[in-house]
């Protein structure tokens, strides 16, 4: 017989039949698939990760999970730049270099020669004008700057003040191609997938009772270990949904920690405090405002809302929106002449800004509709988010997010039960509820985080 010293990391648990009514030994242990039915208990506890579990459950099969992101939409439909460095005045058919402002990490990979763009040469003061340019020299990157050559082709009514000066910081767009007859074919170029890394993260929780309590008959509740068994699934859910909220993405001494949406935004976020200024788009990053309950008003609302749902980001025109009880009490104490009169666009022109009537969604929870003219928020309760949490409204398009448990080599990691975990030589039951899985953020772009404060 061969001795092994040390623990071992994992148990040669053999897999017994599923069937309830199947009785086990009082040493055996037994695995019981526990993934779809742990998400239908008491839904309204843990609203993420139900959501996660029923519409965005993606099986990995390596703890270490990689996915994709494509902001091919993005490319396409904002292709902008700014100028550094004043080019001076300009004049039709003459050559002038240009330097991109690549502050933000603003990308013009898609620059080739032959793209024809303009540049607006004077403020809102002295009102619009532009400059039409032709890319047609070679596109240099330094590293840490974009050159180039264009062509001046056109410009704008030189009634308007400042119409044939290109300052430093001013605003690139791009508006077509355009090629001589008889020309060659265009250099091409092509825009690279991104791709980013989650983790998965293991949790246990044990439900432990000594022999003697089990065969002891309660008051009020007969069997002690089918209540306290009921409370620790519960108690393993909403375990979960903690993670998935709060978690950031690390590693540390063997042990694996997945990302959650709020620490992910607030972690690559900083938070937009000025309350008379909209949100701002970056190309990988998230939003994230803090702003005083007085100060929120419909109008700032609207400015973000029109940058969040922006159809370029590459989200969708839905939000699920999860949202601390405080903050949906806000929403709806906002009556005649508040925040989200009635009587402003909706009676009047018969457009639903909102509709605050609860209603049951499709998985056990109460949801509160918002329509607004850029998207539909839905607005479900949290209870997770109170204490230092208790402003906050997280606004997550679900088709940018994805449930992912550890599948693979016929093992799967969703949520098991085990049973029998107990020492051979101790007086009482020991089951344990395991789940490995983490949560997969792409396009953060796509996803807000507000802490109202005062609430």
């Amino acid at each position: 017989m061969s001795i092994t010293n040390g623990t071992k990391l994992s148990s040669n648990v053999s897999f017994q039949s599923a069937d309830a009514n199947v009785g086990f030994r009082p040493d055996g242990r037994r695995l019981f698939d526990f993934s779809d039915r742990v998400a239908e208990l008491a839904p309204e506890e843990s609203p993420f990760f139900v959501y996660l579990s029923q519409v965005a459950k993606v099986p990995t099969d390596d703890s270490v999970f990689r996915f994709l992101e494509n902001r091919s939409k993005i490319d396409w439909t904002s292709r902008n730049f700014l100028v550094k460095g004043a080019v001076g005045t300009v004049a039709a058919n003459t050559d002038y270099s240009f330097t991109v402002d690549t502050t933000g990490g603003a990308s013009v990979d898609y620059l080739v020669p032959g793209m024809v763009f303009a540049v607006k040469t004077v403020d809102d003061t002295n009102g619009y004008g532009q400059a039409i340019f032709r890319v047609n020299g070679s596109i240099t990157d330094n590293g840490s700057d974009t050159t180039f050559s264009a062509r001046c082709v056109d410009l704008s009514n030189s009634a308007v003040s400042g119409y044939n000066s290109v300052a430093d910081n001013d605003e690139c767009q791009i508006i077509g191609t355009s090629f001589a007859e008889g020309s060659a074919s265009p250099d091409a170029w092509s825009g690279e997938i991104e791709d980013d890394y989650g983790y998965t993260q293991i949790f246990k929780t044990a439900c432990e009772m000594s022999n003697t309590a089990i065969a002891t008959r309660y008051r009020g509740y007969a069997n002690e270990w089918e209540r306290v068994w009921a409370m620790k699934l519960r108690e393993h859910k909403v375990d979960m949904e903690r993670a998935m909220l709060f978690g950031q993405k690390a590693r540390s001494g063997g042990v694996q920690y997945t990302e959650g949406i709020v620490g992910h935004i607030v972690k690559n976020a900083a938070p937009e405090t000025t309350d008379t200024t909209a949100l701002s788009y970056t190309s990988g990053s998230p939003y994230y405002r803090s702003v005083e309950q007085a100060n929120l008003t419909y109008d700032l609302l609207l400015g973000d809302l029109e940058v969040i749902f922006d159809p370029a980001r590459g989200g969708s025109a839905d939000r699920l929106v999860l949202a601390s009880l405080p903050v949906v009490t806000f929403f709806n104490k906002l009556g005649d002449g508040a925040f989200m009169d009635a009587s402003i666009g909706s009676v009047s022109n018969g457009i639903n800004r909102y509709n605050f009537a609860e209603r049951d969604g499709a998985f056990g929870h109460k949801i509160m509709t918002i329509e607004t003219i850029h998207g539909t928020m839905h607005l479900v309760k949290e209870p997770l988010f109170r204490g230092i949490s208790s402003g906050f409204m997280a606004m997550i398009d679900m088709s940018k997010v994805a449930y992912r448990p550890l599948v693979g080599n016929g093992i799967n990691r969703d949520t098991q039960i085990m049973t029998n975990v107990q020492s051979p030589d101790e007086d009482l039951r020991k089951d344990m509820i395991l789940t490995e899985a983490g949560l997969e953020i792409t396009l953060p772009e796509c996803h807000a985080l507000y802490n109202v404060e005062g609430l």
